[in-house]
């Protein structure tokens, strides 16, 4: 049952000068894995040539998160059985994950000519399109995947994941749904969809999806770290509360203490509660420690730049962009590029970060969404910025996100009759009923365009559905509820 699953979080070298962390979902805790370690390791001395304990070792190193030591026994392993095909599978996984994708793409091409399964075929050529970065043709192969086999998880988790990194949250989330309507206590599948829920902005369905998964896996890492991040949403940082949440974090700490994600966590407790140098200390303490791991540097220029102190967050951000450049690229760390360097004043410097962001992903809605209000916002490029938003609504036409992204960088433009048509297109694609949690900036957005353009009856209605939305929104975020009401209520004021 899934419910025995776990997850646990290991720390990998990628190469020489950059490290990272990665989730493994396993099909129980591992409990005494160095002294089966030793014991595998003694048999194998022993008996060189015997290939399942030598499995049983490669699939060991691999929980444990030793990867470069998991590679070469796996290889010994497919060298004696050719013609076991899990063992090449696991080996593409590995090698994709740690970005040597010409290995992993040979890996699976060899798993491809031994499966004589029609979705597993269409799985692994799956895997290769992923590796090669074709991510519309690995969409289509794990679809086809999951209509020869609908009753097989995997299929609907890889056709998922897929479709995240496509940054299609509506399909991801359908296929997540799939997974839970074969197995409702899939605590992957919750994750997952509370994920998504939040990015579509349905609150009250992703907290339901966390209640779930809490329940079913309290001590989960991935489960508590959305835990904790929903408390810290709602500033459950003082009092008891406080402590729990404390508490919370201090326990996951202990279990993942290299991570990054944790640390932040960390960090926003301590900045929440009004302590903000002893959260950039913690912050500041991990890059020390963990100095080639990106994300450790991006999240450090996050709290400098909330914080006012621009040219250090600069600073902090182009260490994770040079750690992570030319071997795992990575869009947060481009898209905080974009919000901080502007503001230090570095305009050329910006320009060829947005030229390098649209290189390599030039099927990201949220690439192209970035790109065009930087153009209009700081670059004064006001045409070609609009231009540049309204492709991010023909990558996703039927997400709200890119519309509504694209009624506000028109509305910055002054082009505000196309931004109206732009919000109200978002707007539809939105279940205001649900309390979404996107309908709030978009009405704020749509009233205060509709005052730009003099129509003050229009703009007093969007603003006073803003308002009736947030009484929800104060509940999830009140932090966010009250940026949005003093919006709205300073857009009111304005009336003649």
């Amino acid at each position: 049952m899934s419910r025995n699953f776990t997850s646990c979080l290991v720390q990998l070298s990628i190469y020489s000068g950059l490290d990272l962390n990665a989730y493994l979902v396993l099909n129980q805790k591992p409990t005494r894995q160095n002294q089966k370690l030793k014991t595998l390791k003694k048999y194998i001395e022993q008996y060189n040539s015997g290939w399942k304990k030598r499995l049983e070792l490669a699939n060991l190193l691999y929980e444990m998160g030793r990867w470069s030591e998991a590679i070469p026994e796996y290889y010994q392993v497919i060298k004696a059985q050719s013609q076991l095909i899990q063992p090449h599978i696991q080996l593409g996984k590995i090698l994709h994950l740690l970005n040597r994708k010409g290995e992993a793409i040979a890996v699976y091409k060899s798993a491809l000519v031994l499966s004589k399964n029609e979705a597993t075929k269409q799985h692994i050529i799956g895997s290769i399109e992923s590796c090669r970065g074709n991510t519309k043709a690995a969409i289509a192969a794990f679809k086809s995947a999951t209509a020869l086999e609908p009753n097989n998880l995997a299929h609907w988790i890889a056709w998922g994941k897929i479709q995240i990194e496509a940054e299609d949250f509506a399909a991801a989330l359908s296929s997540f749904e799939t997974v839970l309507s074969l197995d409702p206590h899939n605590f992957m599948g919750l994750n997952y969809c509370h994920d998504l829920l939040l990015a579509l902005g349905n609150i009250s369905a992703a907290e339901r999806c966390l209640n779930k998964a809490v329940t079913i896996a309290s001590t989960d890492v991935q489960t508590q770290k959305r835990l904790i991040t929903n408390r810290l949403r709602k500033r459950l940082v003082f009092d008891a509360e406080g402590k729990q949440t404390k508490k919370l974090i201090g326990s996951l700490l202990k279990r993942a203490s290299g991570s990054a994600e944790i640390h932040n966590l960390l960090a926003q407790y301590y900045i929440l509660r009004g302590e903000k140098q002893k959260g950039i200390e913690v912050s500041k303490k991990f890059t020390q420690e963990h100095f080639h791991n990106p994300h450790a540097w991006y999240y450090y220029s996050q709290y400098l730049f909330e914080l006012g102190k621009h040219e250090i967050a600069a600073k902090a951000i182009l260490q994770a962009y040079e750690l992570s450049v030319g071997k795992l690229r990575d869009r947060e760390i481009y898209r905080a590029l974009c919000k901080i360097l502007p503001a230090t004043g570095r305009l050329e410097q910006t320009r060829s970060i947005i030229t390098e962001m649209l290189k390599y992903f030039p099927e990201s809605w949220t690439v192209w969404s970035t790109t065009g209000k930087i153009l209009v916002q700081y670059l004064q490029e006001c045409d070609r910025g609009c231009y540049y938003s309204l492709q991010a609504t023909k990558l996703q036409p039927k997400l709200a996100d890119p519309w509504l992204r694209h009624g506000r960088i028109l509305s910055l433009a002054g082009k505000y009759e196309k931004a109206i048509a732009a919000l109200i297109q978002g707007w539809q694609f939105l279940c205001p009923e649900t309390q979404n949690l996107k309908s709030v900036s978009a009405a704020v957005w749509l009233g205060e365009s509709y005052q730009a353009l003099g129509d003050n009856l229009s703009s007093q209605e969007w603003l006073e559905t803003a308002c009736q939305q947030i009484q929800e929104l104060i509940k999830f975020n009140p932090a966010t509820a009250n940026y949005w009401y003093d919006r709205a209520l300073g857009t009111s004021r304005r009336f003649p």
